[in-house]
């Protein structure tokens, strides 16, 4: 168990996220440049390759259920390192692919590893770090690490790959694939007390008998928790790295270089405001600070449908970077609530299951995403792929607001929750006082 007194992140779960920031800086080198890589480099066409990164999502679906079920009954330690491993073997395969027939075993292996690897990382930080006051602040810090990370990597990147020199993606799809042993080193050489979960009490048993997914899929205030977040993560993620790289490329004819300057800018961004973002954060709702991370994204996609109007122009490849600028915005209000939420929504002894049905969310949306993404710019409908994403956002805001409905004061950071949390620590500090 990692806990602190003092409120600093235990040493323990520090060291692990600076092994996982190197295995961000590898990540970096190639996050960015997979669509290019395959359709630029390797010649597969926008469309084929739109599907392919979205398969990899479709092998994740039934990975991360099952990776939650193992984390549950074996902790995530060894499941997120067994992981970790895969991982590294599917991001190295990346320099064999020369067709698409090619690429299906290796992003096979690329999506087998993802699939487990993020629900098993977010249970790791509901199993070392019970105090709920802190739990907000480690996610945040490592959403902070992992943009330092890729940001830092993608500018690297930017140097290095050229889509006239095949050999320059070689190298940092190796690279990327050796930094993940970093991660794995932490976890197998970390003391095995710092993975130590709680037990169940007797009383929380009998109060959640049915266990397993059916106890998470009854529980209607995260249903609605999971509609909602699909919806964001389709309109965020799952279009950043098809939807944003490839209208940069094929409306706004921005080069590699541009797009590795807009995730630098993101990133730079991130690491700077995270901390007072964090703060502001603490001071609302929760559900309030998803819906505004939604506008975020809403308005980012407006500004890259600017930046069409002016295709192989600096002022196109300014907005391409501003796009990612103002999505930042709404990336530092997430991060520091979504995994909090659901580990505060999460039933005893279904941490795993409850992390695992959140990231299946995510997955889902890759799927959609890429695939979506390819055939609409492939088709030539840029401005009506962005307008798809600007309404699913809307949508997103209305069904935070939804949510809200079942979430009690605590798990909500209600005004009232945090008005009696203050007037407690006042009362323990009074009582404290010497006489």
């Amino acid at each position: 168990m990692a806990t602190s007194p003092t409120g600093r992140i235990p040493t323990n779960l520090r060291i692990l996220l600076a092994a996982n920031f190197v295995s961000c800086v590898g990540s970096g080198l190639t996050l960015p440049f997979l669509l290019i890589y395959l359709h630029e480099v390797r010649h597969i066409s926008l469309g084929i390759t739109g599907l392919l990164i979205g398969g990899t999502s479709v092998v994740a679906i039934p990975i991360g259920p099952a990776s939650g079920t193992l984390v549950d009954k074996f902790g995530p330690r060894f499941v997120c390192a067994a992981a970790l491993v895969v991982d590294a073997i599917g991001t190295v395969g990346l320099i064999l692919v020369r067709s698409p027939l090619s690429a299906l075993p290796v992003l096979f292996i690329y999506g087998l590893a993802n699939g487990a690897t993020w629900p098993t990382w977010s249970a790791l930080f509901a199993v070392m770090v019970r105090d709920g006051t802190l739990r907000p602040r480690v996610f945040a810090r490592s959403f902070q690490l992992l943009n330092l990370g890729l940001g830092t990597g993608s500018v690297i990147a930017g140097f290095v790959v050229h889509v006239s020199h095949p050999s320059s993606f070689d190298l940092i799809y190796v690279v990327d694939g050796v930094t993940y042993l970093s991660v794995v080193a932490a976890l197998l050489l970390l003391p095995a007390s710092a993975f130590v979960r709680a037990p169940v009490r007797a009383d929380e048993a009998q109060a959640h008998p049915r266990g397993g997914y059916r106890e998470v899929l009854s529980d209607r205030r995260f249903l609605r928790y999971l509609a909602a977040t699909w919806l964001l993560a389709f309109a965020g993620y799952a279009a950043v790295n098809a939807g944003l790289v490839g209208y940069a490329t094929v409306v706004v004819h921005a080069q590699p270089y541009v797009i590795a300057w807009a995730f630098a800018v993101n990133t730079a961004l991130i690491v700077t405001i995270q901390p007072l973002a964090l703060r502001v954060v603490g001071r609302m709702r929760r559900s309030t600070a998803l819906s505004i991370c939604a506008l975020f994204f809403a308005t980012s996609w407006i500004v890259l449908g600017i930046s069409g109007v002016f295709p192989r122009t600096s002022t196109g490849n300014d907005l391409v970077i501003a796009m990612f600028f103002v999505f930042a915005l709404g990336e530092v209000l997430l991060s520091p609530v979504g995994g909090p939420l659901v580990s505060m929504m999460a039933r005893p002894g279904l941490q795993g299951r409850y992390m695992a049905t959140s990231s299946s969310i995510f997955t889902l949306s890759n799927v959609l995403g890429p695939a979506i993404a390819g055939a609409m710019l492939g088709a030539g409908l840029g401005d009506a792929y962005l307008g798809i994403l600007v309404g699913c956002c809307a949508a997103a805001v209305i069904g935070f607001q939804w949510m809200r409905r079942t979430l009690s004061p605590e798990i909500d950071n209600a005004p009232s929750f945090r008005s009696d949390e203050t007037a407690s620590k006042t009362d323990v500090a009074e009582e404290a006082r010497p006489a």
